[in-house]
């Protein structure tokens, strides 16, 4: 009996591995290439050196320091004074903010 079990076992084990390796290759074939505009869009940074910009979810308002690809250098001063600097996604950071010129009025 254990002799038939285990010749069975181990065709069921190779066909259910053949079967989900072809179902999870499947998509890659089958997705298109992105367009060659939405490329250019990844490649070219909303944010540039000097914007001030916060983590989307909260936080302090934070100076880019250097953009590389899709991460975002980012310095801040804590509110004991330290300057902390850390690199963001930029999905998780917010659009420049933008602050209003001063009133020469008052």
């Amino acid at each position: 009996m254990l002799a038939r079990t285990r010749p069975s076992s181990i065709a069921i084990a190779v066909t259910l591995g053949i079967a989900v390796n072809v179902y999870l290759a499947i998509p890659a074939f089958s997705a298109s290439p992105p367009s060659q505009a939405a490329t250019q869009s990844r490649s070219a940074s909303p944010l540039q050196n000097g914007d001030l910009v916060r983590v989307r979810s909260g936080g302090p308002l934070m100076t880019v320091t250097g953009v590389q690809g899709d991460q975002v250098n980012c310095s801040w001063t804590e509110w004991d004074g330290e300057l902390k600097s850390e690199s963001f996604p930029i999905a998780v950071l917010s659009v420049p903010v933008t602050v209003p010129p001063l009133d020469p009025s008052l």
